[in-house]
C-alpha cells in the first residue's frame, strides 16, 4: 500500500516542516535558529490574536462515517498512548479527555510541550513524516480517542476529502499557534506568558472552571523558564489576590485581572 495516498505529502509537507522548525525553536529558545520578519498593522484585530493564536481550536466532532473507519480506543488516567522514540504508525483524535505531551532530553530533562483535548488531533506530524514519535503522549484523565493508520487514511481520502481538509486546517492552526508562541517567548515578559498559559488551559476546561491541577514545574516547562521564576510570579499574584495556591493546583480568583495581564503584550 502506498504511504502517500493520492499525493497528500505535497500538500501537508509545508505545514509539517514549519511546525518542526517552530518546535525546535520552542525547545531551544535560540533566536539564531529562526529568521523572520515582523510587521505591525493597525488593521489587525488584537483580541482575535489573543483568542485564536494562543488557544487551540476544536476540529470535531468527527462524522459517524469517519468514526466507523477509525479504530476506537480508551485510555485510563496515567496510561501512555504513544511513547517517545517508538515508530509513529498511527495518529489520534481526542473525542473526550486530556492528553499531555512530554519530551525527555538526553540529559534527563523532561519538558511538557503540548496538550491535546476534546476535538483535537495529536501525533499526526511524525505519522505523516514517517518517523518516530518525538514526544510521549499520556492520558491525564480518562480519554477516548480514534486512531488513524495508513490503511484508514487511504480509505478516507477516497471517500471523505472533507476530512483531509480538516486535518490540513489542524496542522496549519498549530503552525500559527507555534509562531505566536515563539514571538511571545521572544518579546513578552514572563508574567505575560504565564498569564496566557493559564488562560489557555482554563479555556480548555468546562465553563466556570477555576481550579487547575498543574505543578509549578509543568508551568515552567510550558513557559520555557525556571520553576523558581514561576513560583515567584505566582506568589506575587497570590499576594495581589489573583490566584490561590495549593499543593499541585492553582485556583484562579481574579480572572479579569489575569486576562488584563495576558493582553498586556498586545496593548
Amino acid at each position: 500500500m502506498s504511504k502517500d495516498p493520492a499525493g497528500l505529502f505535497p500538500i501537508l509537507k509545508i505545514c509539517l516542516i514549519k511546525k518542526c522548525y517552530l518546535w525546535r525553536f520552542k525547545m531551544t529558545g535560540n533566536l539564531n535558529e529562526l529568521a523572520y520578519g515582523t510587521k505591525r498593522s493597525g488593521v489587525m484585530d488584537i483580541q482575535h490574536v489573543i483568542d485564536v493564536a494562543f488557544h487551540p481550536r476544536q476540529f470535531g466532532p468527527l462524522s459517524a462515517e469517519i468514526m466507523e473507519l477509525a479504530v476506537p480506543m480508551f485510555f485510563p488516567r496515567g496510561t501512555i498512548i504513544n511513547r517517545q522514540g517508538d515508530q509513529a504508525q498511527q495518529f489520534f483524535f481526542v473525542h473526550n479527555g486530556h492528553v499531555r505531551g512530554t519530551i525527555v532530553r538526553s540529559d534527563g530533562t523532561e519538558k511538557v510541550i503540548a496538550f491535546a483535548d476534546t476535538g483535537q488531533f495529536f501525533a499526526e506530524v511524525p505519522f505523516f513524516q514517517q518517523c518516530n514519535h518525538w514526544y510521549t503522549g499520556e492520558a491525564v484523565e480518562p480519554t477516548h480517542v480514534s486512531a488513524f493508520t495508513w490503511a484508514t487514511i487511504d480509505k478516507i481520502n477516497h471517500t471523505h476529502p472533507d476530512f483531509v481538509l480538516k486535518l490540513m486546517q489542524s496542522l496549519a492552526h498549530k503552525v500559527w499557534m507555534l509562531s505566536n508562541q515563539m514571538m511571545s517567548v521572544t518579546f513578552d515578559h514572563s508574567e505575560v506568558r504565564l498569564a496566557r498559559i493559564l488562560i489557555e488551559i482554563l479555556n480548555r476546561k468546562p465553563i466556570g472552571t477555576r481550579s487547575l491541577s498543574i505543578t509549578h514545574q509543568e508551568l515552567s516547562a510550558l513557559m520555557g523558564t525556571s520553576r523558581v521564576m514561576v513560583t515567584r510570579l505566582l506568589n506575587v499574584w497570590r499576594n495581589s489576590g489573583i490566584v490561590d495556591l495549593r499543593k499541585g493546583s492553582i485556583r484562579i480568583i481574579n480572572n479579569q485581572e489575569l486576562e488584563r495581564i495576558a493582553a498586556f503584550g498586545f496593548e
